[in-house]
């Protein structure tokens, strides 16, 4: 009988170090697959900002089959094993809506800039693993993106999904359109869509939805999202450090939501930094194709009194910048440039995530540049300013993950653009 030599000692050692590595890396494989394992009959996930994001988060689902599923989460990462978590949460209420059971659990009292974990457990099994990070409480930096009209082209609306996990902000804020047609189809369409913008390990980017005209149904985003029933509300990041406003420009500007927001500014404004503004329908259009938005002019007033640093707007389906802005009305723009001003206000947006371009044909003598194409808008909030960087999509395959130590930072391949020639970052001071 033929008896096998022993390798020599220094083979054997590498023999040991190369077993070792495929075994972490087996290892790694079955946990990847089993976080991303869905035994349960839940989908169309989706975590909505609309309170104050520092303590509050809420967690929607679509409920296939059987009785709704319960919460389980924690501060700390227990994968799958429901049982394991520290908290757990009945669902609040299920709305019945396009074809879909909606299920919608807020969490309360959560602490601060922190990193919470999370799976559904129903009758049927477990879903995958889950985790979302809490807005601060302190004034500490963090991105944001902000961007709408996403409503026709699927693969472009996908690669600005994905664009957005790659870049990986705290939320996004999502001006309106996101649908073309305000039905079961389209919407199933862009919940499945909005998956891509969670990661392969499950972090779930928060949305803040905004009601847009293609939101025909004043119930739609409430019944998706479980805003509150007009869709209009603020809330703070780093305590005085930056105040978001979600107004919804399909309803009267005035009215209870001009009131509300005239009230809420007397109360809150004093001493925040950073005050911004989203909704869909803008002031002055950068394109012929639509008319001024006269109703949401009717806010023009109230942003510059109360000094607002930066509103987005959406709906043209082509982006634009502005010099910060007073409103004139004895001129013929409408508004006048005002770089010196620390109540002035910088407009960003019009669009566009994957509905048609339209041209950018118009322009006032204020505006700084304007163009077509898909992308968004990617700012980082400061102490001392804002910076916004407007993304393009469309290499979106070719773009690297961004840095989680540098959030603001670049990645490999990320196109942006730069009005006119000009700076690709604009900077907007803080008052």
């Amino acid at each position: 009988m033929t008896q096998r030599k022993c390798p020599p000692a220094k083979y054997r050692s590498f023999l040991v170090a190369l077993t070792v590595l495929f075994s972490a890396i087996a290892s790694l494989s079955g946990q990847n697959a089993s976080v991303n394992a869905n035994t349960s009959k839940t989908e169309k996930y989706r975590l909505v900002w609309f309170e104050d994001p520092t303590t509050t988060a809420t967690f929607v689902w679509n409920q296939l089959e059987g009785d709704p599923a319960t919460l389980y989460y924690g501060l700390k990462n227990e994968g799958r094993n429901k049982s394991k978590y520290t908290e757990r949460k009945e669902v609040d209420r299920v709305v019945e809506y396009d074809g879909m059971r909606n299920c919608m659990v807020t969490l309360e009292s959560l602490k601060p800039d922190s990193w919470y974990f999370m799976c559904l457990g129903d009758g049927a099994g477990v879903s995958r693993l889950f985790y979302f990070r809490t807005a601060p409480k302190l004034p500490k930096p963090f991105t944001f993106i902000c961007g709408g009209d996403s409503r026709n082209f699927r693969d472009i609306r996908q690669a600005a999904n994905t664009m957005c996990r790659k870049l990986s902000p705290l939320f996004v804020a999502f001006t309106g359109d996101m649908i073309s047609s305000d039905n079961a189809e389209g919407w199933n369409d862009w919940l499945d869509d909005w998956q891509l913008t969670m990661s392969d390990s499950g972090q779930l980017l928060p949305i803040v939805p905004h009601r847009g005209n293609h939101e025909s149904r004043p119930e739609s985003i409430p019944s998706h999202f479980g805003t509150s029933k007009d869709s209009y509300g603020a809330f703070n990041i780093g305590s005085g450090l930056f105040r978001y406003y979600i107004l919804n420009s399909e309803i009267p500007a005035d009215g209870s939501q001009g009131n509300w927001l005239r009230s809420d500014l007397e109360k809150n404004a004093q001493g925040i930094t950073h005050l911004v503004a989203g909704y869909h329908k803008p002031m002055r259009p950068h394109t012929s194709g639509k008319a001024l938005g006269r109703n949401s002019y009717k806010w023009a007033e109230t942003f510059y009194k109360a000094g607002f640093d930066l509103v987005m707007e959406s709906d043209s389906h082509v982006m634009k910048r502005t010099l910060p802005l007073k409103p004139f009305t004895g001129g013929g723009e409408d508004f006048k440039a005002a770089p010196n001003d620390p109540n002035a206000t910088v407009y960003l947006g019009e669009g566009c995530w994957g509905a048609p371009l339209r041209r950018a044909d118009v322009n006032y003598s204020w505006t700084v540049g304007t163009a077509a194409f898909n992308g968004f808008d990617w700012l980082h909030v400061t102490p001392g300013a804002i910076f916004d960087k407007t993304v393009k999509v469309g290499n979106v395959a070719q773009v690297g993950q961004v840095d989680p130590k540098n959030p603001y930072r670049n990645p490999k391949g990320l196109k942006l653009w730069a009005p006119n020639g000009g700076d690709e970052v604009l900077k907007i001071p803080a008052d």
